[in-house]
């Protein structure tokens, strides 16, 4: 209901979107999880009469019909063609492992299909009789400008604040030690050469004192590996164009991927591969001699004045929605100086070395279309495979929601 109200939004507020371009203003409506997203830029005497008159048509607006049926069946084909190039529907499929709440492209396909334009009028109501405002005023503003601009929207949405307990929280999965996990599934075009191996290793939650120094360990981490790692799978092993490793956050929680795509081998061999690639890093970790080089270049690459004003918003607001994280890169920067090429080859042991009791892995195997998809069946007494993910995840742990 909210993706297709958000959708709606956009639709309605074209015009006015379309007017303030021509005025050199701009405005962004986005949303994400249980969030509107409203961005306004431009000159800062024209941004006051932008924002009333953005919320006065947010306020007021109910669809008709029409629009209705039209943005309807946009929805219902962006729901139907999601997932089908095989390394966003490999994130997906890990999302749904790692989240706590996770709905399914097919139910919500479902449940578009029975919507009606009377239910959306009853929702829209409802989903702003109570909202928790959270804005950021950055540029050529004074601060009586900015304040002026919060009560606007005060004014405009005079409702009750969202309680804390009613705002939105999701919550990581807790791997349990020595997890080694495996999701498999078929691409969902039919046609679809390309399979997709994504090996995730859980590592910690952001909290505490210790999480900068981790993630300077894991960004650290990542520089060395991704070229060694690019280079022996796609130059060297010729397994296929896009290879790669990065760091994730989810929900407050640290994580470590490598992705491989190949229209010539399936997920196990892919997986074969990256596991041998895994199994000498400690040796590749000691005797590589760019440590100090990797160092530096990842302190300065933090320390990088940002180059725009909108670069430096962006940073701003980020460090907002991520718990008021401010100077963080400063502070991840200082952590950086701090390491010695044996944090990393212990982050390596602790993390990802096969014997080491923290090392939690979830697999994520994306079948191609030319790839016999009997051989993970014949696998599945031997592997911790996720069968039912309804039933695994209520018999999982998650980490408590002051991770985020």
């Amino acid at each position: 209901m909210t993706g297709l109200y958000i959708d709606l939004l956009w639709d309605e507020l074209n015009e006015i979107i379309y007017q303030a371009r021509t005025a050199l203003l701009g405005a962004y409506i986005s949303g994400c999880n249980d969030s509107l997203d409203l961005q306004f830029h431009g000159f800062n005497d024209k941004l006051p009469s932008l924002l009333s008159k953005f919320l006065t048509k947010i306020k007021s607006f109910l669809p008709n019909h029409d629009r209705f049926k039209v943005i309807k069946e946009r929805k219902e084909r962006e729901l139907k063609n999601s997932n089908m190039n095989p390394q966003s529907h490999g994130a997906y499929l890990r999302l749904q492992v790692l989240h706590h709440i996770a709905y399914d492209v097919d139910e919500g396909l479902h449940v578009l299909n029975g919507l009606s334009i009377s239910d959306m009028k009853s929702f829209i109501p409802e989903l702003w009789s109570q909202v928790f405002i959270e804005g950021f005023c950055h540029g050529n503003l004074l601060e009586e400008e900015a304040i002026s601009l919060s009560n606007i929207l005060k004014t405009k949405f005079f409702v009750q604040p969202l309680p804390i307990e009613l705002r939105h929280k999701n919550h990581c999965i807790c791997l349990p030690p020595s997890a080694n996990l495996i999701r498999d599934a078929r691409v969902k075009n039919k046609s679809e050469t390309n399979s997709v191996i994504e090996l995730y290793f859980q590592i910690e939650p952001e909290v505490g004192i210790e999480s900068t120094r981790l993630r300077a360990l894991i960004r650290l981490f990542n520089d060395i590996v991704w070229e060694p790692f690019s280079d022996q799978l796609r130059t060297k092993e010729q397994l296929g164009y896009s290879v790669g490793c990065y760091w994730v956050i989810t929900w407050r929680v640290f994580g470590f991927c490598f992705n491989v795509q190949s229209s010539e081998y399936n997920p196990i061999y892919l997986q074969e591969r990256i596991d041998n690639f895994i199994n000498g890093l400690e040796e590749f970790l000691k005797d590589d001699d760019s440590f100090e080089s990797y160092r530096g270049g990842l302190m300065e690459n933090l320390l990088l004045k940002d180059q725009s004003l909108s670069e430096e918003t962006d940073r701003f607001w980020h460090e907002i929605t991520n718990k008021y994280m401010f100077d963080i890169n400063k502070k991840v920067a200082e952590e950086v100086k701090s390491l010695e090429k044996e944090d990393v080859i212990n982050f390596y042991k602790t993390y990802m070395q096969q014997s080491s009791p923290k090392r939690r892995r979830l697999a994520i195997r994306v079948w191609g279309c030319n790839t016999d998809f009997k051989e993970a069946e014949a696998r599945r007494e031997v592997e911790q495979v996720i069968e039912d993910l309804a039933a695994f995840n209520l018999s999982s742990k998650y980490y408590p929601s002051d991770c985020f």
